[in-house]
């Protein structure tokens, strides 16, 4: 499937068929995803198991990969009740409930101020697992579904296939796991199989499903994190060079955009090969 040009988009609201290519789950803020063959969402349109835990330094303070580029190594997939860790030849597995309770801070950037949340201690068990990850003295935290649902947050992040590529060809070298490097929670491909248009998304005002709709929220503005390779947590600046050159051409004297945010209108469940009917709003509509 080509890019559309200028001359080629319709002025008004059109619909794309698509496909869902690959779903993603990340059961801890900042660690590494898992690719899931179907996504559940709850009844708030939340991705059921996603960022339910998260990692926090000797200060409290909820951190992330770009302060940790370690983190990227250590695997999390969920496995009933419980949560499997696996980083340094070394495999844990953390009962999803229990714990001592702690508050954690976690910085509100339309507050410019700390959030105290709610947690529990995963214990030092999995704080030695972080540590022999990343050699910093790090604590897995089980998050309260306030904490998880903060305002700033968004529930599902989606990307086309043809973003993906396109951010491949501007980095000119072939890129190790863009799409651990992006994580997004569903990348939509076209429904012939070949890549979307690159960039679709932007224009993307509702993704159906049937009666299910995921809604998009607002861009996603990217930070360093996709600098990471997933495999060797080595952080490779170029790499966001590449994304703000694609975003700039799209959204001059904007920070840089990689995919939007969307949040679902009820429960309902992803699976792998969906159909997508995607509703587009272009420029003039």
């Amino acid at each position: 499937m080509q890019p559309l040009t200028a001359d080629e988009r319709p002025t008004a609201m059109a619909d794309l068929i698509a496909r869902i290519a690959e779903l993603w789950r990340y059961p801890v803020k900042s660690c590494a995803g898992e690719a899931v063959e179907s996504l559940a969402l709850d009844a708030d349109g939340w991705p059921v198991g996603d960022r339910g835990w998260g990692v926090v330094d000797v200060s409290g303070e909820l951190t992330w990969m770009g302060a940790h580029p370690r983190l990227a190594l250590v695997q999390a997939h969920l496995a009933g009740p419980a949560l499997q860790l696996r980083a340094g030849g070394r495999s844990l597995s953390v009962p999803d409930d229990g714990g001592d309770a702690v508050e954690v801070r976690g910085w509100n950037g339309e507050r410019q101020d700390f959030d105290i949340l709610q947690a529990w201690d995963a214990g030092e068990d999995a704080a030695a697992l972080l540590h022999a990850a990343t050699g910093e003295r790090l604590r897995l935290v089980r998050l309260s579904i306030e904490a998880q649902r903060r305002p700033m947050l968004n529930a599902l992040h989606l990307l086309g296939d043809g973003s993906l590529q396109s951010w491949q060809e501007a980095l000119g070298r072939p890129l190790n796991g863009p799409v651990q490097r992006a994580r997004p929670n569903v990348v939509l491909s076209g429904e012939d199989g070949e890549p979307l248009p690159p960039f679709i998304e932007d224009l993307l005002t509702e993704a159906r499903l049937g009666t299910l709709a995921l809604r998009r929220t607002s861009p996603c503005v990217r930070c360093v994190m996709p600098t990471v390779d997933p495999a060797t947590a080595e952080p490779q600046p170029p790499v966001l060079d590449a994304l703000a050159r694609l975003s700039a051409e799209r959204a001059p004297g904007e920070p840089v955009q990689f995919g939007v945010y969307a949040r679902g209108n009820a429960a309902g469940r992803l699976h792998v090969g969906d159909r997508v009917e995607l509703a587009l709003a272009f420029a003039g509509a």
